[in-house]
């Protein structure tokens, strides 16, 4: 196992931890047109002994909470420090922009702070708490695990990794294997001009990014909840940063092996939507997986499973990026992520 040595203290934002301490601060944010600071809340938990820092963020994306509350239960509830081999960095929400408007990209410049560039100090808005967030957390770790959710309730708990990068290939299939769930597969590696992104920026300095997407996202709710402690803790006992056998995920639909994104089901016609298929049920080519009908009662249009596969959500009617969280679309619109099935 290797051995990676820690500093004394781990400073991030206004926190300084020293060996065997729990501390909560901020990473400084932006200011509003008031003089009020919007800034980025953070916990560091400093172990005992040398280990990997492991960050966990929650809530890229403004309406997806639940991640806040996995790190709550890990880093207040199932850690201590005096058990803890390594570091644990925290960030409950990635974009306070968004989540104080209870919206999915930030109110002030509509963009995600995952998305944009995340090297310029002197960039815009949101770039600027991207930079924030790689400077102070993002660049100091050595595992991360950025949690989302999807909307529905009925969606299929998933995580995602890109096994394109060598440097990073190797820890993320064990993160994967470790936290258990359906895991979707994508092998594209980051070009040498790709833009710089919290997550290119992560690839090319060799820092794994396990993307766990939750369900239910705008409520603390089980099963996400417990799937996604569960799931941290069992990365943490991979990597010998805590004690303890890895845990099966149990409560919801897996979809073993290796799965692979095929695309985006859309609507072409307008109205209300119904579905026959569950996230996570095996559907053949061809199948209908939902109809659209319009407001007389008339079913206008058979939506048909594009090839043999599953899909992870039922989006409805995105809108701005995100779920509508209405049970009807317009033309063009997401009604489905559709992924293939490659092996065991």
């Amino acid at each position: 196992m290797e051995v990676i040595l820690m500093p004394e203290v781990i400073e991030v934002g206004d926190v300084a931890a020293k060996r065997g301490e729990l501390k909560k601060g901020i990473i400084k944010g932006v200011e509003l047109v008031n003089n009020v600071s919007i800034d980025i809340p953070v916990l560091v938990m400093n172990g005992v002994k040398e280990g990997p820092t492991l960050l966990l963020m929650s809530t890229q994306h403004g309406i997806e909470i639940q991640g806040i509350e996995v790190i709550r239960r890990v880093m207040r509830e199932e850690v201590r420090p005096e058990g803890l081999r390594g570091a644990i960095i925290g960030i409950p929400v990635g974009n306070p922009l968004a989540f104080m408007h209870h919206q999915y990209l930030s109110w002030i410049d509509n963009l995600d702070v995952g998305r944009v560039r995340a090297d310029n100090p002197r960039g815009n808005t949101t770039e600027r708490l991207a930079h924030a967030l790689w400077t102070e957390a993002w660049s100091k770790a050595d595992l991360i695990v950025n949690l989302h959710c999807n909307t529905r309730p009925d969606s299929l708990i998933y995580q995602w990794i890109n096994v394109g990068n060598p440097k990073t290939r190797e820890k993320l299939e064990k993160m994967a294997e470790a936290f258990g769930v359906t895991t979707i597969v994508s092998d594209t590696p980051v070009a040498e001009d790709a833009p710089p992104t919290l997550g290119n920026l992560a690839a090319r300095k060799g820092i794994p990014v396990l993307l766990a997407e939750l369900i239910d996202g705008r409520w603390i709710s089980e099963p996400s909840t417990s799937a996604g402690v569960r799931g941290v803790l069992n990365i943490m006992k991979v990597f010998d940063m805590i004690d303890g056998e890895p845990e099966p995920q149990r409560g919801f639909p897996i979809v073993p092996g290796v799965n692979r994104f095929y695309g985006i089901i859309r609507a072409n016609r307008g109205g209300l939507i119904r579905f026959f298929k569950k996230p996570g049920e095996f559907i053949k080519q061809g199948e209908v997986l939902a109809e659209i009908y319009d407001l007389y009662g008339d079913v206008i249009e058979e939506v048909r499973m594009p090839v043999d596969g599953y899909v992870w959500a039922y989006p409805c009617g995105q809108s701005l990026g995100t779920s509508g969280s209405l049970q009807a679309v317009q033309t063009g619109a997401n009604i489905a992520y559709a992924f293939t099935h490659e092996k065991d």
